[in-house]
């Protein structure tokens, strides 16, 4: 049951947002998750992914974990997992209702996105894709295992042959559907920085206009909005926004985080805490 102080805070936001110059949005997992893409959701994998409850998977992070990486010897099960969980999570989902609402918060404002999310919701709705950094990958693309190139390639095709050839007995997908990279001959795996060899060259074409935008907005009223940011990498969105916030004389970061690991006192009177489901808050927060 939300507070009187919930509404406070979400009318302080508001007024906050509206006389914002800048609006900066940093995005989590959190945000993706609150809108039904939560790979902790049991219930969600029930139904998405009801194959792989034979190998005592539970969630959508079970078998993530269980096929980290490909090799020749898991290469026709691995792909089985991930064909799956790419067109669950990219192809099939549709634009969830927190990034609707975001939208109609910043859409009128100067705003622009970094996103450590690769599912692709930001480019599902009608936000500029010319205001979206999102350095961390996409699952519409995929890379050779060991780069023998910077291209990265889209999946498509291939997500709907492997499905096509998917045995869900033996959650397999047909050895003549597995990727391979067309320069090398080698294993192609998903485009996602997991390590020292991810293809970053797709994902770094608006990193000028972010770094652009950061600099005009210093000497102006700024917003720093943080959704569903965790501690996984915190080196992209949380670490540099606080150091933002401590920085610029004129800056307020809002931070939606339902598991919130505690606030700097050094930038606490410059940090609002909404530990409230982020879904509902960008609901109540539009409707003020």
């Amino acid at each position: 049951m939300f507070t009187k102080t919930y509404s406070q805070k979400l009318k302080k936001i508001k007024k906050i947002i509206d006389k914002a110059d800048y609006v900066l949005v940093g995005a989590g997992a959190g945000l993706s998750a609150a809108g039904g893409l939560d790979y902790g959701n049991k219930d969600i994998f029930k139904e998405k992914y009801s194959p792989f409850i034979k190998k005592g998977y539970k969630t959508i992070w079970d078998g993530l974990v269980d096929n980290w990486s490909v090799s020749q010897e898991n290469k026709k099960s691995f792909w089985g997992y991930w064909a799956n969980h790419i067109n669950n999570i990219y192809y099939r989902a549709n634009l969830t209702k927190p990034y609707e609402d975001l939208y109609e918060l910043i859409k009128d404002k100067n705003y622009f996105i970094i996103t450590t999310n690769c599912d692709g919701q930001f480019y599902k709705g009608n936000f500029d894709e010319k205001k979206i950094f999102a350095p961390q990958g996409s699952y519409a693309y995929f890379q050779c295992e060991k780069p023998c190139s910077e291209d990265a390639y889209n999946n498509k095709a291939m997500i709907e042959n492997m499905l096509s050839s998917f045995d869900e007995d033996k959650l397999i997908i047909e050895e003549e559907e597995v990727p391979i990279c067309p320069r090398c001959g080698r294993l192609l795996r998903p485009n996602l920085r997991v390590d020292d060899t991810f293809v970053d060259k797709p994902h770094l074409a608006n990193i000028d206009e972010y770094y652009e935008f950061v600099e005009s907005a210093m000497g102006h009223k700024i917003v720093l909005l943080e959704l569903g940011v965790g501690f996984n990498t915190p080196g992209i969105i949380r670490f540099p926004f606080e150091r933002m916030v401590k920085q610029l004389n004129d800056a307020t970061l809002i931070r939606f985080n339902t598991t919130e690991h505690g606030i700097r006192k050094d930038i606490k009177d410059k940090i609002i805490l909404i530990e409230y489901d982020i879904k509902q808050s960008l609901e109540d927060l539009i409707k003020i």
